[in-house]
This record gives C-alpha cells, sequence and structure tokens, in this order.
C-alpha cells in the first residue's frame, strides 16, 4: 500500500523536511491530504522527525497548508505534534488567517480555540496517534533490495486534489515518489536543517521573492524564452467557443507603475551603469503592477485624477503613492508592455510579475490569477518566468524613455 511504501522511506532515512527545487518538502504535501490514508502518512511522517512548522520556500508551515485546504484532522494532528499555529507565511498570514480566506470554519474553530488540552484524543488506529519527533538515524539508501523496482512499488499512491491551494497544483503526485528524491538528493536544500525551519540567505532582508532576492544580487536572469512561449502560445488562438474571462478580444495588457524619484531619469543615466545595478534602479522604482485595456489605457490612473481633484478622502496605497508624486510635482511613469493580448494572458503575466517582486514590496492588494498551463507550474517557476518578463519590460523602459504623467495630462473617459 501506499503507507507501506512511505513507512519503507522513512525506516530507509527519507528527510520528510527536506524542501525540493519546487520550494515544498513531503510534510506539507502530507498535510493537505485529509483522507485517511493521507493522515495515516502525515502521522508516519510525524513519528519519523518530521516536523509540523518546517516552512517552504514561501514560509509556508504544514499548519498554514491544512487550514487553508479545510483538513481540519490534519490540522489537529499538526497541533498535538508540536505545531505552532502563531508561525507567519512570507506575506505575513497564520494559518487562521488562511482558513478565513478560503472559508474553511471548522479549521478557524479549531485554531480559535487551540489548547492542547482542549484536542480530544482521537481513537488509536493508528491514524492520529501523537506522532514520536526524535528522528531515527538511517543511513542505508539501497531502497530497491528488495527486488521490487520504485515504478512498481509506488503505482497507483498518487495524491490527487483539484481544489485551489496555495501549492503548485502538479506537485500533488505521489507522496513516495518526492520523499524518494528528498532520500536520493546528494546536497542539503537551503531551507533543510535541523529544525528545519532554517531561510535562504536570499529570503532574509528583503520582501522579494528568493529568485528575485538573487537575481538583484548576482545579476543572473532567468531564462524563460521557452516558458514565456508556452504561456502565449496557449492564448494566441483560444477557443472561442469557451468561456473565458472578459473574452478573447486582444485588447489588452500590462503595465508597470514607476516613481520617478527612484528612476531618476534611468533611460538617460543608463549608459554611465552597469546593467545589474539598471536593473536593481528599475525594480526598486516598481510600486504596482497592472492588466489595462486599449480602449482605456489611463483608467489606472483616473481614481487617482479623482481624489487629486478633491472627490474623495479616503486613498488606497496605489492612489496614495500616485498622490504623494503628484504633490511633489513629478508625475508617474507608467511602463506599458505586453500589448495586444486577450485579457486571461494579461492576467496571467500580472500574477508572474507581482509574485516575482512580492506583494510586499508593491501597493497592489492581493495576488494575481493564473490562467491556463502556468496555473500547473510550482511557484519557483512562474517567479522566474516572472523575473524575466521584468527584465524585458525593463528594457522596453529603456528604449522608449520616461513620460512622465502629471494630473494635467489625464482626462477622465481616456
Amino acid at each position: 500500500s501506499c503507507q507501506q511504501v512511505v513507512e519503507a522511506l522513512l525506516k530507509q532515512g527519507a528527510d520528510p523536511n527536506l524542501v525540493l527545487p519546487e520550494g515544498i518538502a513531503a510534510i506539507h504535501l502530507a498535510a493537505g491530504k485529509e483522507r485517511e490514508s493521507g493522515v495515516r502518512c502525515l502521522n508516519l511522517i510525524l513519528q519519523y522527525g518530521g516536523n509540523p512548522n518546517a516552512r517552504s520556500v514561501e514560509e509556508l508551515t504544514p499548519l498554514h497548508v491544512a487550514a487553508s485546504w479545510g483538513c481540519y484532522k490534519c490540522l489537529k494532528l499538526l497541533l498535538r505534534n508540536g505545531g505552532d499555529p502563531n508561525l507567519e507565511d512570507q506575506d505575513g498570514n497564520r494559518a487562521i488567517d488562511l482558513a478565513l480566506e478560503q472559508g474553511n470554519k471548522m479549521c478557524v474553530q479549531i485554531l480559535q480555540g487551540f489548547q492542547y488540552a482542549w484536542l480530544p484524543e482521537e481513537p488509536r488506529s493508528g491514524v492520529y496517534e501523537p506522532g514520536n519527533l526524535q528522528p531515527k538515524v538511517l543511513h542505508s539508501l539501497d531502497f530497491c533490495s528488495g527486488g521490487v523496482s520504485w515504478e512498481e512499488a509506488i503505482a497507483g499512491c498518487s495524491l490527487v486534489c483539484a481544489h485551489y491551494s496555495p501549492l503548485p497544483s502538479h506537485l500533488w503526485l505521489a507522496l513516495p515518489c518526492l520523499i524518494q528524491l528528498y532520500a536520493l538528493s546528494l546536497s542539503p536544500s537551503p531551507l533543510s536543517g535541523a529544525g528545519g525551519g532554517e531561510r535562504a540567505a536570499s529570503c532574509t532582508g528583503t520582501g522579494h521573492s528568493p529568485e528575485l532576492a538573487s537575481a538583484l544580487e548576482t545579476f543572473q536572469i532567468p531564462d524563460c524564452k521557452d516558458d514565456e512561449m508556452a504561456l502565449s502560445r496557449q492564448f494566441d488562438q483560444p477557443d472561442k467557443n469557451k468561456k473565458w474571462r472578459e473574452g478573447v478580444l486582444k485588447s489588452s495588457f500590462n503595465y508597470l507603475l514607476l516613481d520617478p524619484r527612484v528612476t531618476q531619469n534611468l533611460p538617460f543615466r543608463c549608459h554611465h551603469l552597469s546593467q545589474a545595478d539598471c536593473f536593481r534602479s528599475f525594480v526598486s522604482a516598481i510600486f504596482y503592477v497592472g492588466k489595462g485595456k486599449r480602449s482605456r489605457p489611463y483608467s489606472h490612473l483616473y481614481q487617482a485624477l479623482t481624489h487629486y481633484k478633491g472627490g474623495k478622502k479616503q486613498a488606497c496605497p496605489k492612489v496614495q503613492h500616485i498622490l504623494d508624486i503628484w504633490e511633489g510635482g513629478q508625475g508617474v511613469i507608467s511602463v506599458h508592455c505586453f500589448q495586444n493580448v486577450i485579457p486571461v494572458e494579461a492576467y496571467t503575466r500580472e500574477a508572474c510579475l507581482v509574485d516575482a517582486i512580492g506583494l510586499k514590496m508593491l501597493t497592489n492588494q492581493k495576488k494575481g490569477n493564473y490562467y491556463g498551463v502556468v496555473a500547473s507550474w510550482p511557484m519557483k517557476r512562474r517567479r522566474c518566468l516572472g523575473i524575466h518578463m521584468l527584465h524585458r519590460a525593463m528594457q522596453i523602459f529603456l528604449a522608449e524613455g520616461e513620460r512622465q504623467l502629471r494630473p494635467a495630462d489625464l482626462q477622465i473617459g481616456q
């Protein structure tokens, strides 16, 4: 059975806390599976040293995953084994925040009333027995000594779920397959450690994604031309019989709002700067990422114009940032890129850009929405594509020059 394969791998020394390049560990996968087999796998992982507070690349703990998916049995099991409900992910969300966001009332109730004494013991069927958190140190990695191939051993053990998840959907594969990869890894993950909670160095001191933080430091831009082609190919000739968000008219584009106080006419200065410094300045100047349409190319500035003319008092962070620029006598820079696409492609590109930059570094109120094949990609791959697109957007900006938009340049209805 799947449980037996998982146990066999754990006995051979597989590390359930080791974070794969995709950004998650086996314990995160198990925490999002509420069926009996999934809870059993989670219990086994906890028994063999699984850390209930292990961090993914996005700082998600197994509690975050269970709460977001509504897996209340897994949630209780993690809490009984030392899961900390007060830990926050990279966006500052606790497990209860994700449970509220997804409308998982049972998980909200469990987390609101959490005290160890308040969690009743479940029947000792082997599924809910509290795990022994002392890791078992085993050295043999001779997985195939029993004469059974991995393909035969793990056939039929897939953990597939079609619900919304903070984890990439394609990673809901065979849990034993992933544990096998962990055990056979020759180099330790930057997020793995004695407590399973060490952070990647690039995550510290910045709100950018780990991938962008690295790119800003090294100026090694991911080569994602093929991924960008895969994204656009799917939407180039959309099936018009299918219902697409906002239709299939190729009149959408993406825009980046830049602060001229940061760019300081970067297109003019770029000839005296290194490419790395240009990229850092460009990224630092971005304060909003959005999707626009050709019929109203400056609609994203109308709200700010209304505030500027005294029509409203309360301003959202994006509008306030624009007002601050205008009040200083300068104009907002609106870089238009990836034009003449259908809306869902623009929304997907927007999501990649936001995730690459990091929501905390923007005035955007929420993350974007993914559509098509990109929705099934791991978050790391999406963010790398976002960095690739950021670099392309910078090249557009440097080629076109800095053009500022002041209140006098705008008219409601444009």
